[in-house]
């Protein structure tokens, strides 16, 4: 028998945490462009008006769930300022990778909600700590927040397509690193030097990705530049 209504289970009540959390699975499963207010209605079985009491548009949902996606992050308190700050970018560029393309309302928006403005914070502080003056601190923080949300959405790509290989041996980092390189390798192979004489003479390191080592010199690029402004 199918279930009546006084079978069925009720619905959770709704609620911001509830309306929140559900936008960030939708993000998750068709991505920020796609995550439209009737999806994420659809997704807590409610209309879209329903929404409307706890945020007022799509901005401030969005906003939110890239709040929520990093509400996890801990601050690093161990070891110098610069090992600190690494390690807390890093962990920002993975809280996001880890929620499909939310990283897109960090650039779309500038992200202002409390997990934000924690982390914020401890960067600058980090970087006030290394000796970087406060004009530099404070320009600091759009480049580092351009390089978190560049780094998150190449990482959720790279996990999107992991999760769309069938062969478990084809879907191992070092599987799709190889195949990415390779066909980077054949691009570049097959153009003439003679026209592109940089591009085919620096074919070896186009080709290869680097991976972590790649990451990490260019987050490592940005502080010296930072250091180097003193």
């Amino acid at each position: 028998m199918p279930a009546g209504p006084r079978t069925r289970p009720a619905k959770a009540a709704l609620s911001r945490e509830a309306v929140v959390a559900a936008a960030l699975r939708v993000v998750e499963e068709v991505g920020y462009d796609a995550a439209s207010m009737r999806r994420v209605a659809t997704a807590l079985e409610t209309g879209p008006a329903s929404l409307y009491v706890y945020v007022a548009d799509r901005r401030e949902l969005m906003e939110a769930a890239h709040d929520l996606a990093l509400a996890g992050v801990e601050v690093p308190a161990e070891g110098d300022w610069r090992a600190r700050l690494e390690l807390l970018v890093d962990r920002v560029v993975a809280a996001l990778a880890a929620h499909g393309d939310i990283a897109m309302a960090g650039i779309a928006e500038v992200p202002l909600g409390p997990h934000v403005l924690r982390l914020h914070e401890a960067m600058l502080g980090l970087l006030r700590a290394g000796g970087i003056d406060e004009a530099s601190c404070a320009w600091a923080a759009d480049l580092l927040g351009q390089y978190i949300a560049s780094s998150a959405l190449e990482q959720a790509v790279w996990y999107r397509e992991q999760a769309a290989i069938a062969d478990p041996d084809e879907a191992t980092e070092e599987a799709m690193g190889a195949a990415f390189g390779a066909r980077l390798d054949a691009v570049y192979a097959a153009l003439p030097p003679a026209e592109f004489p940089v591009l085919t003479g620096l074919r070896p390191w186009l080709t290869h990705g680097g991976g972590d080592a790649r990451a990490s010199w260019k987050l490592r690029v940005i502080v010296d530049g930072l250091l180097a402004q003193g």
